[in-house]
């Protein structure tokens, strides 16, 4: 599947496909018995509730373990008050169908979460998920959690236009992604103020073929 394929495909699934856990985290889980892919997808900012850890930047201790995982609190409490919810369900799957890749998706504040879940499928299972994600923030914190999270995973593609505003959140040294593929040519100082159309651009497949 194409990246614009796949932001098409996040776009589309309705919000009342999504379940809602926890701290008002929207995820589902899509089987592609065609490309037999198993699909963790987590959905953008829908209430007030997912705003208001968008701007819970101060970073804590994510899991008491060797590695030291530092995220923004915002997301890393979200994503802990359903994560065993969400990793039944992705692990259940990958038993009935053993033999089928995972991808673990997001779009804007779901990219944010999709890292913390890629990094909690591989503590939980040893196996280890392709991440793709699409105007993302930048959750992680410090070098030392974004190599151990970089570890944990294959494949990743956190694609952000080069005038969208949300992949530079939050705004201060230290915060990270694992990575950051740039489209969308030459950044404008203007148009970082029109996040409603660069942030919901990622479904043009010219964007990927520049």
């Amino acid at each position: 599947m194409k990246p614009n394929e796949l932001f098409n495909l996040i776009k589309s699934i309705r919000h009342d496909e999504y379940v809602t856990s926890g701290d008002d985290v929207q995820w589902t889980v899509k089987v592609d018995e065609a490309e037999k892919i198993i699909r963790l997808i987590f959905e953008e900012s829908c209430g007030n509730v997912d705003w208001k850890n968008n701007f819970n930047f101060p970073t804590k201790l994510y899991k008491k373990q060797e590695s030291c995982i530092r995220a923004a609190r915002g997301w890393g409490n979200a994503y802990k008050s359903c994560n065993d919810e969400i990793m039944q369900k992705i692990i259940f799957a990958t038993e009935i169908a053993p033999d089928y890749q995972i991808h673990i998706c997001g779009w804007s504040y779901g990219g944010a979460v999709a890292l913390l879940a890629a990094e909690d499928f591989h503590y939980r299972t040893g196996k280890k998920a392709s991440v793709y994600t699409f105007g993302a923030p930048k959750p992680l914190w410090g070098r030392k959690t974004r190599e151990y999270v970089r570890s944990c995973v294959n494949e990743v593609k956190q694609y952000s236009h080069v005038n969208d505003c949300v992949p530079l959140m939050p705004p201060f040294p230290g915060y990270t992604r694992l990575s950051t593929d740039k489209v969308g040519g030459k950044r404008s100082f203007f148009n970082l103020f029109n996040p409603w159309k660069y942030h919901c651009i990622y479904g043009e497949e010219s964007l990927y073929e520049e």
